[in-house]
């Protein structure tokens, strides 16, 4: 049984608009989040999907569930008061049912609406084979590491060497599992754990990449929101126009 776990319990702050949270935004009479379920829902390798929610949209969640026919959907929840808590609610919904250990997760943001069916499938095709898989973006500028205002040529690295990292993650979920169910400080330390992957590789483990191409952006300021408004009227006119 693979599972994927949709993170749609932010407020969104920084889209400064004082209404709905991004999720919940409409494109082209749609909403963001329904856009981002959609792919799971077309890709053949999940089998269910848990919504985890904002306190205060659950009923409108659930709504949007019947409206749009997401019939993988088995579950809304209440998030947590930050993301790690919300992944690890997440989990815990998944551990409620029976499941194999060497079953798999993938988690996902809710406002990452252009992943590739593509990406989702080769997430857990990696994570059968080696327990995780984070996908990642490859840097097409020059990349510059310093924590200082100046930079000697050791700073500058190789930017075919970097990658930055996207969504979504996948892992077998006992191994995951176990390392939530542990206590585990996310933030008192030199670098903040602020996603699984990094929870994951702070317990000792390794962590393998999936490679993506095309555009996988995360609806976190206005200016997103007006990017992804541009690509997705691309794609409708492509599709009109047979271009």
């Amino acid at each position: 049984m693979n599972s994927a776990i949709i993170l749609a319990a932010g407020v969104g702050q920084r889209m400064r608009n004082g209404g709905l949270p991004k999720q919940f935004l409409k494109l082209m009479g749609k909403p963001i989040v329904v856009y981002t379920i959609e792919k799971f829902e077309e890709c053949n390798d999940v089998d269910q999907i848990v919504v985890v929610c904002h306190s205060g949209y659950v009923d409108y969640m659930t709504d949007l569930v019947k409206l749009y026919n997401l019939k993988k959907v088995v579950k809304i929840i209440v998030g947590g008061h930050d993301r790690q808590s919300s992944v690890k609610k997440g989990l815990d919904t998944i551990a409620e049912k029976s499941y194999k250990k060497d079953d798999i997760v993938v988690i996902h943001d809710g406002v990452r609406p252009l992943v590739d069916v593509s990406t989702i499938s080769e997430n857990i095709r990696v994570a059968i084979q080696y327990g995780c898989a984070v996908t990642v973006h490859p840097v097409t500028e020059s990349v510059v590491i310093t924590d200082a205002d100046s930079a000697g040529i050791e700073n500058f690295k190789k930017r075919v060497d970097t990658y930055s990292m996207t969504a979504p993650q996948s892992f077998r979920f006992g191994e995951l599992y176990k390392v939530y169910s542990e206590k585990v400080h996310y933030e008192d330390r030199d670098i903040p754990l602020l996603d699984a992957a990094m929870v994951y590789a702070d317990a000792g483990n390794e962590v393998h990449l999936v490679k993506e191409q095309g555009i996988n952006i995360k609806i976190t300021t206005p200016e997103d929101f007006y990017y992804l408004k541009a690509i997705l009227e691309l794609e409708e006119n492509k599709y009109i126009f047979g271009l």
